[in-house]
Parts: C-alpha cells; structure tokens; sequence
C-alpha cells in the first residue's frame, strides 16, 4: 500500500510539473557523472525525450499498406504441375466409351499394373499417376503427365486422340492432390502435413487454413494445471519459413497489423513453416525489483514503465532509482540505456520507453554508485542470458 501511495503522489507530481508553463526536461544529471570506459566497449545512453523521438522514428510503422509487387505476380504466374500419386479425372465429350465407368477403371488397373484405379467415393473415378509419372489412357497409350499442367496435359491428349477423334474436346482435373506437400509445426491451431493444390497458397493463408495459431489458453475444464501452464502461444514476428536450403524469417505481425505484404510468400512443394511459441518475446528484470523474472510482451509490446510494475517495482530499500539500465544487443558490445527515476521527468520517459524481446532490465543496488562497479556486475548475466538466446533461435 506504501509504494503504490509513492508511486501515486509521485506520478500527480510528475503530470502537474509537466503542465507548469515553460518547464523544461533537464538532462544535467545524466552528464555530470559520465562513466569511466571499460575494456569492453558499450554505448551507455541517458534515456532523454530526444532518444525516445529517435527510437520511435527508428521503429516507426506507416498507416499505409505495403505491397508486394513480387508475391503479386507468383500468385499470377502459379500453376499446379501434376505428380506421382495425383489422381486425374479425365472426361472425352460425346464420347462416353472414353469416359470409363467403375467397373471397367478397375478392369483396365488390373491389366496395366495398377496406373489406373478409383479415386475417392467424392471425387468420382480416375487416373492415378505411378511413380514413374505416367498414366495409361485409351488410345493415347502411355502418358507422361508429371511435370505437367492440366492444359499442358489436355493438349497432349487431344493430339494423341485427333487420329481416332475428329476435333476431341476433353476436360482434364486433378481431383486428388497427394504428390505435393508443405509441413506446418509450432504454435497453430491444426499443425500437419498438408497437400499443395491448384489453388495458390502464402504463409498467412496456410495458417488461417490450419485454425490460426494459438494465441490464448483453454478453458480450465480442458485439462490439467501443468498441461495449461505448458501451451505455448503464438510469436507471429518470427515465422520461419523454410524452403530448399534457404531460410526466411516474416514478420506476420506487422502483415496483419499494417497491412505489410512484404512479409508474407506463396508456398511451394516442401516448404517448411515453423510458427514459434512467444518465449522469445519477452524481457528479463533482475536486480533490486520485488519480482525478478522474465516477462512475456503482450503482443510484441511492452514499455519500461509496465515491465517494473510487472516486477511489482523497484524495492525502495534496497534500490538505488538513479541507475535503471536496459540491456540490449551482443554481449561483446551490447546497447545500455541509463533512466535516472529520481529525475521530474522519469515516470514519463519510462512509459514511452518500448522495450524489445530480450532487452534485460537492470535496477541497482544502494551500495552501487559507481559506473564501471554497476556495469562489470551485470554483464556476466547479460552474457548468460545472450548466449541461451542465440543457442535457443539456432
């Protein structure tokens, strides 16, 4: 009750100097005690409302959609080529002895070695391709049809059958789609194995198609408190994308936020899609808070100002306010940005200052006022924790 009282007369405090007329943001106390440099190098910044406009331009999003001129014509210039194991439905109009019935589909597999059998009861009678790519179509003989499009297919046919057929008008679908797939894992609503169609699909599609991705946690009646605790939720900013030997990663945040095109692609034969749980979007707070911890970000979003009060904030005892530090980047050279709480101005910075996955908070002890004292006792943990994160995204 004590602290949220200080932490409430603190912030009227705050709000009523920022309303006095021509008050100002001083920056003094940032520049009177500048650190001593340390063998290994980092760049310490006073967390100042000229930062927070950097930053903010820096990470800025437009109001605009992006597009995706790109992705655009792929989706134009998609085609279906057919493969083993597709199932081919094949009609000769006006001449229905083309047009094989069941019992004569199953008569015709049996002499040719199973290139022609049944398709499913839903999707009528047809041809499917062996594994050498062929199928076996009266009068036509052996087709090669792997490879091929359906027009490219139909064309085929259609010159084979012109000597026996005047102008034979023939209609050719692939009704089942079994040599094309595309794996999706992680954290969606229907992860499997799915097949590729003549419909072209992008990653975002491919996601809604599989339920979406898990983005809350089920009702307590569906299962045990571990099992709860366990479900991983959604990082939509880190899909992975895996195609051949490359590796993509989309921010589908910001396609769904923003409209950010750019970060969505069509699929293709193989493509592996890794949808990640959500503990890379988080922060580490250590140091003198009431809760040390990592912190989930709601949505990629979290402010320094929501993350200490997550924290259950600073322990007035113990705590030294004027050396608040965000850890950010490598080990070897990492961002450390400095907030100074005991400056008019602090609460302010803190709730406009937005943090990253991984940022690590540090609030000092009373005991520590010099720099190089404050910094050599958290970049030991700085490193462990960088390394677990670089060793985790590998």
């Amino acid at each position: 009750m004590r602290a949220l009282l200080v932490s409430c007369i603190c912030a009227g405090l705050l709000l009523a100097a920022c309303t006095v007329p021509g008050y100002r943001v001083s920056t003094s106390d940032y520049h009177q005690t500048a650190p001593a440099p340390l063998p290994i190098k980092y760049d310490l910044t006073p967390v100042t409302p000229g930062l927070l406009v950097k930053l903010h331009a820096a990470s800025a999003h437009t109001d605009t959609p992006q597009a995706n001129p790109a992705l655009q014509q792929a989706l134009r210039d998609y085609r279906y080529r057919v493969g083993p194991q597709d199932v081919l439905n094949i009609i000769v109009w006006n001449h229905p002895e083309l047009t094989l019935s069941q019992a004569q589909i199953s008569a015709l597999s049996n002499l040719t070695g199973g290139l022609m059998v049944s398709a499913p009861a839903s999707q009528g009678s047809g041809f499917v391709v062996s594994a050498k790519g062929t199928i076996f179509f009266p009068y036509a003989g052996t087709v090669k049809v792997a490879g091929e499009t359906v027009n490219q297919i139909r064309a085929q046919l259609s010159q084979a059958l012109a000597t026996y057929i005047k102008d034979p008008q023939i209609d050719v679908q692939v009704v089942g789609f079994h040599s094309q797939t595309y794996q999706l894992a992680g954290a969606v609503m229907k992860p499997g194995l799915y097949p590729l169609t003549n419909v072209p699909l992008t990653v975002s599609e491919a996601i809604a198609s599989a339920g979406g991705v898990v983005n809350s946690l089920p009702s307590s009646g569906s299962g045990s408190l571990s099992d709860l605790m366990s479900l991983p939720l959604a990082d939509l900013a880190h899909v992975i994308l895996i195609h051949d030997d490359t590796r993509a990663v989309l921010d589908l945040r910001d396609f769904y936020l923003y409209g950010d095109q750019t970060q969505d692609q069509l699929i293709r034969a193989g493509d592996i899609i890794q949808v990640p749980n959500n503990s890379f979007d988080q922060v580490h707070l250590i140091g003198e808070v009431l809760k040390q911890g990592n912190y989930p970000m709601s949505n990629g979003s979290l402010n320094l100002a929501q993350a200490l009060g997550e924290a259950g904030g600073i322990n007035l005892t113990t705590s030294n306010p004027t050396r608040i530090f965000v850890f950010r980047g490598a080990y070897t050279q990492p961002q450390v940005f400095w907030l100074n709480a005991r400056s008019p101005e602090a609460m302010l910075l803190a709730t406009q200052f937005e943090l990253r996955p991984q940022d690590v908070v540090y609030v000092a002890s009373t005991g520590l006022a010099d720099w190089n004292r404050v910094i050599n006792q958290i970049l030991p943990t700085v490193q462990t924790l960088y390394e677990t994160k670089v060793l985790g995204n590998l």
